[in-house]
């Protein structure tokens, strides 16, 4: 029996990179979907073993006949590919909205044209905009405050009428600023982690903005790609599209065990 395919989009980036050496780890194919705006083919070093079975298509998602090609013969779709930054998002709202919006769009009818019964795609913890209430619960109302935040709801909002118009099982999963290995952080939108490592290793103060009494969430890469593969494992989910109705009743709850933020509700 031949391996499943999986098409990641942006599968040459700092989280799909790393996504798809699991996917490849785990025995699977993958076919990597990046325009290397900001991945590197450095990300998809492989070693021998794994790189037989990666294919990588230089494509846009904003480009539909690229995706709908891309997305032949996937059992899953994971799309990662995106214009993130909120910085970057308020200096180029229309490249957020083409990227993030568009391109989100073009990955959700990809699948629906060849069959793909699922897609997992990256949304953001910037859809709560300053709401106040602690902790973040998928239920709470979304609140954007910039265009990138506004592009992650419209994408949620996209998936959403397509899990329950089409056959495509869509899964969000809401990234609280996520950090680790092949991140840069020379980038001028780094995250702050990075930063803070790159400074201490120099011995440069940590610049702290505000009075410092300020919070916020990360997550470690590790559980990102681990959420992302029980995201397109997990077997039916029952408030999505029509087909997937007399799926197992246990799906929600083995992504709430695992800690996976999901959307639709």
């Amino acid at each position: 029996m031949r391996e499943p395919l999986y098409l990641v989009t942006g599968g040459a980036g700092f989280i799909g990179s790393q996504l798809v050496a699991r996917l490849l780890r785990d025995g699977a194919r993958v076919r990597v979907l990046d325009n290397f705006s900001t991945g590197t083919r450095a990300n998809l070093a492989l070693p021998p073993d794994l790189r037989r079975r990666v294919e990588v298509v230089r494509g846009d998602v904003r480009d539909l006949a690229t995706v709908a090609r891309a997305a032949r013969g996937a059992r899953v779709v994971f799309h990662q590919a995106a214009m993130r930054s909120v910085p970057r998002s308020i200096k180029d709202p229309l490249g957020a909205n083409a990227n993030n919006v568009t391109g989100t769009l073009h990955v959700l009818e990809a699948a629906r044209r060849a069959r793909v019964p699922r897609v997992v795609y990256a949304s953001s913890s910037s859809v709560y905009g300053d709401r106040p209430e602690l902790p973040k619960r998928e239920e709470q109302p979304t609140k954007p405050v910039s265009p990138y935040a506004v592009s992650k709801v419209a994408g949620e909002l996209y998936a959403s009428v397509w899990s329950r118009l089409f056959t495509v099982e869509a899964i969000g999963l809401r990234y609280f600023n996520v950090f680790g290995p092949r991140q840069d952080p020379k980038s001028e939108y780094a995250a702050v982690i990075p930063r803070f490592i790159m400074w201490a290793l120099r011995g440069r103060p940590l610049e702290v903005h505000g009075d410092g009494r300020q919070s916020r969430d990360f997550t470690y890469i590790d559980n990102v790609v681990e959420a992302n593969v029980l995201a397109g494992r997990v077997a039916g989910v029952p408030w999505l599209s029509p087909p997937a109705r007399r799926a197992d009743p246990r799906a929600g709850r083995a992504l709430k065990s695992a800690n996976v933020p999901v959307w639709p509700r």
